[in-house]
């Protein structure tokens, strides 16, 4: 028993100073020690590394990059650039305007809430060669101002300083004229830039197209997408509705009513017509503004983007060389017709089966746009126009 207590006695001497040994020191001898440890060790990372801690590499490119310019960042242009922007069309945006200030503050504004827009780059500037690589470029310049008149001679000097340079920097893009008037635009972009005619198109008359799909859902009760419809010819207040062809679910509408859209339609249908051709102009008095409507300009370009884009080939109404009888004229001209649009533009075009009254009228469309090219010195069969 006395050697059990001697070694009991031992063990509680062994762990008291084990216990001894092992006190926390006071809490100056800790602070001492935690600065040491501080002022010993240094910074081996950055705050980004130290947050993920796996990166392979730097990543600044999108796995299917599309990049879409917009030249010209007024009320349209801006439109045309939400238009796109908000169903994610592209993973670049860029916004090119003469007025630096504001095509970077445009790009900065929206960026601020990119992340409801799927994240994409959106940058502005000054300088037209940042249009390299764009899948297409929207031309938007030249929006006149409210106590303007709309100058087509001083539309073409400035296309004459900034297309071949686009053409050349973004040599396999399809340009898209918005900038009014826009089928002579359109012609007159074509000639500078020197592509294939199917690369250069102006969203033509698909608003006024829409314009007329909406009158007649109001008039019918049904809804927009029910009702096939078109206008074609000159955009603007000249457009061509084709009453031969509006049809509802595969009924053609005047298999019932063989006079409607005529002047001596007891039912007056042909109100929505000319209703289709002024609705700029009231539009515009309505908002005490001149020039074209932005909104649902900027909404159909995006469309037509987005055909051009994924490669839809969607049948939409735009603005594309025509340059035979088979649309109802007979003159090399640009106007607007169904064009299967795809990555390379204007796959193809669809005939139309036109009565002699809707010929007529897109001839006359196709003198007035001639006659305004002729009136600026340009036409198809005359030599290039010098830069």
């Amino acid at each position: 028993m006395a050697d059990e207590e001697s070694d009991i006695s031992k063990r509680d001497d062994t762990l008291g100073d084990s216990n001894a040994d092992s006190k926390v020191p006071d809490e100056t001898q800790c602070d001492d020690v935690g600065d040491n440890a501080i002022d010993k060790t240094p910074i081996t990372t950055t705050t980004k590394n130290a947050l993920i801690t796996t990166q392979v590499g730097p990543c600044e490119a999108y796995p299917h990059p599309v990049k879409v310019s917009i030249v010209g960042t007024r009320k349209v242009g801006m439109a045309c650039a939400i238009a796109i922007l908000m169903r994610r069309i592209a993973s670049e945006v860029c916004l090119i305007d003469q007025n630096l200030d504001k095509a970077s503050a445009e790009a900065e504004d929206i960026q601020h809430a990119g992340i409801f827009l799927g994240c994409p780059l959106v940058i502005g500037t000054s300088d037209v060669y940042k249009v390299k690589d764009s899948t297409v470029v929207v031309i938007a310049v030249c929006e006149k101002k409210a106590e303007e008149e709309l100058n087509v001679k001083h539309n073409i000097e400035v296309f004459k300083k900034i297309v071949p340079t686009i053409a050349k920097l973004a040599c396999k893009a399809v340009l898209l004229v918005v900038t009014q008037p826009i089928d002579v635009m359109s012609y007159i972009t074509w000639k500078l830039s020197k592509f294939p005619s199917s690369r250069v198109l102006g969203t033509g008359t698909l608003l006024d197209s829409c314009r007329f799909q909406d009158l007649l859902s109001r008039k019918l009760g049904l809804a927009r997408t029910s009702i096939s419809c078109m206008s074609i010819g000159a955009q603007g207040d000249t457009s061509v509705s084709v009453w031969s062809s509006v049809h509802v679910a595969g009924t053609k509408i005047r298999d019932i009513n063989p006079r409607m859209g005529e002047a001596d339609d007891p039912e007056k249908w042909r109100d929505i017509s000319e209703a289709v051709n002024k609705t700029d102009t009231e539009l515009n008095r309505k908002k005490g503004e001149r020039g074209p409507s932005c909104w649902a300009l900027g909404i159909c370009t995006a469309e037509i983007v987005d055909a051009i884009v994924r490669n839809t080939k969607a049948i939409l109404p735009v603005s594309t060389y025509i340059h035979s009888c088979a649309h109802g004229t007979d003159k090399d001209v640009y106007m607007s017709v169904p064009c299967v649009l795809g990555r390379e533009g204007v796959y193809a075009t669809v005939r139309q089966k036109l009565n002699d009254q809707e010929k007529t009228a897109v001839q006359r469309c196709a003198d007035s746009i001639r006659g305004v090219l002729r009136e600026c010195g340009i036409l198809r069969e005359s030599s290039d126009i010098e830069e």
